[in-house]
């Protein structure tokens, strides 16, 4: 080992990360007490500063999109990331904090070879990722099979909107959402699910092939709504999940520096602005003025609303009728009022209903998606996750479209295909860019009789408090991701509005 001196023991806080440089190599420094600890200093997941991550109930949560780690080990507790921490080795001598700056060992070697049980996850997404790395991680052996219609899967969607469309990203730059490595511990399978056959295990395929399984985790996620009106199937009108759409969008886009967007979802507003930073004409239309009213109510979406047309998007309200077109290609939209919109390329930015379409024999709600349990059973040996189950909460029943909730889903999810019998219960987190700046929201309100702006909208710096009958729901804030980051761990118990005001308050002062 060749350790070399880092920093002076007295001059490293108690239970506050510290990032130094050892050569060319970053490192975070951890001490409890006495014991020092050293870890990777960028999040495994997107390279997220982890010393300005927080800590709290003995996990290091990454300030950007809040993967958390064990301060035991450093080992992975929640997602974004699918991957622990490299740790290094560490030692205290005379007083002075020495690194070598060659990791350790990984905490686990991957292991498969085994051909039964067979765990068959459906769908490559977000909570069938984290789910076959869990199981892997978690120690299962068994065949395990990974079946997805896209031969690009899996890789982060969320790219697709935000960075790509922006130019910061090429569509061959999309990142996987596993490493390379972890291909040879999981069987792939591309191919259409026609049916599902619970009662006799068997996934039976478009083009006639049969897979049984032992135990199936479905994680279809969502697909993109097409509303029922007239020349929704003309040349020129687009939905945006795949990789493949996003590149035909774009390469239409490029050639006329022009797009209407039907809908003010955080699909379409994200492209919108991605756009816009590239001097692309962009007009949205939608029923309502103010996007994202429902979840962040009426001050924050009249705020996206003047950010976007600060810069540059145009908006029109009303409803659409129908698209219009000439020789199959679209040229125009109409909507309910007669007015007429020029149109030669059109997102729809419509929302997505549940991949569920393959099943028949397992009861569905009335928007598509399954019934879990809070263990995310959906019936004997079957599991679900992502966009398209529905899960119990005290008011009932919720079902959430976010990357992370289907990542930590996935995670709970394949630990039961295990039998640990774990409760889904966390909190939901996401994040959207607007015209560069990063936005989140912690938790759930569906309505609320209490809400708190603390800090300025103006200067991107606010947190925004929802809350009912004194205790918190949700939180939406910008450039305080510190605080978010502990907030995200608190608030899985409950939490006042006084007590986050308090944080917050604490934390704007900081």
């Amino acid at each position: 080992m060749s350790y070399q001196n880092a920093l002076v023991l007295q001059d490293l806080p108690q239970m506050k990360p510290v990032r130094v440089p050892i050569g060319e190599t970053d490192i975070l420094l951890f001490r409890d007490g006495e014991e020092v600890k050293a870890w990777q200093a960028n999040c495994p997941h997107s390279g997220g500063p982890l010393e300005e991550g927080a800590v709290q109930d003995g996990r290091l949560i990454c300030p950007w999109h809040k993967a958390n780690f064990s301060l035991e080990d450093g080992s992975m507790c929640e997602p974004l990331a699918l991957s622990d921490l490299k740790r290094y080795p560490v030692r205290v001598l005379n007083g002075m904090v020495q690194i070598d700056p060659e990791p350790l060992p990984p905490l686990y070697h991957f292991s498969a070879g085994e051909e039964t049980p067979v765990f068959v996850i459906l769908g490559a997404g977000a909570a069938g990722s984290a789910a076959a790395w869990t199981l892997r991680r978690e120690g299962f052996k068994g065949r395990l099979v990974l079946v997805e219609r896209e031969e690009e899967a899996p890789y982060d969607r969320t790219v697709l909107t935000k960075f790509v469309p922006a130019g910061k990203m090429k569509i061959d730059e999309v990142p996987a959402l596993l490493d390379e490595d972890f291909s040879q511990y999981v069987e792939r399978m591309h191919g259409e699910v026609e049916q599902l056959d619970s009662h006799q295990k068997k996934l039976r395929f478009a083009d006639g092939a049969i897979l049984n399984y032992d135990k199936l985790l479905i994680a279809t996620g969502g697909i993109p709504q097409r509303p029922g009106f007239e020349g929704k199937a003309l040349f020129g009108v687009h939905v945006l999940r795949s990789i493949e759409q996003a590149e035909t969008l774009l390469g239409e886009v490029e050639q006329t520096q022009r797009l209407v967007i039907v809908g003010n979802s955080f699909i379409g507003m994200e492209l919108a602005s991605a756009l816009r930073s590239r001097e692309i004409d962009v007009q949205v239309i939608a029923r309502d003025p103010l996007p994202f009213r429902k979840p962040f109510g009426e001050q924050l979406a009249r705020f996206f609303r003047d950010l976007h047309e600060e810069n540059g998007v145009k908006f029109i309200e009303g409803e659409v009728a129908a698209l219009t077109g000439e020789e199959g290609k679209v040229t125009g939209i109409k909507l309910k009022s007669g007015t007429h919109v020029p149109a030669d390329i059109v997102l729809l930015a419509t929302g997505i209903s549940p991949g569920t379409g393959f099943i028949h024999d397992l009861p569905l709600r009335d928007d598509g998606s399954l019934t879990a349990n809070d263990h995310l059973e959906v019936a004997s040996h079957v599991w679900a996750a992502g966009d398209i189950v529905s899960f119990p909460v005290a008011e009932g029943y919720q079902r959430i479209e976010h990357f992370r909730v289907a990542e930590q889903q996935g995670r709970i999810a394949a630990k039961n295909m295990l039998a640990r019998e774990d409760v889904y219960d966390r909190v939901p987190f996401f994040w959207t860019a607007q015209f560069g700046t990063r936005y989140e929201y912690l938790g759930h309100a569906s309505e609320w009789d209490d809400y708190r702006l603390l800090g300025s909208l103006a200067e991107k710096t606010f947190v925004a408090l929802y809350g009912h009958q004194g205790k918190l729901l949700a939180v939406a804030s910008c450039g305080m991701y510190t605080l978010t980051a502990d907030l995200v761990q608190r608030m899985q118990k409950p939490m006042t509005m006084d007590e986050a005001e308090a944080l917050a308050v604490s934390a704007l002062n900081q």
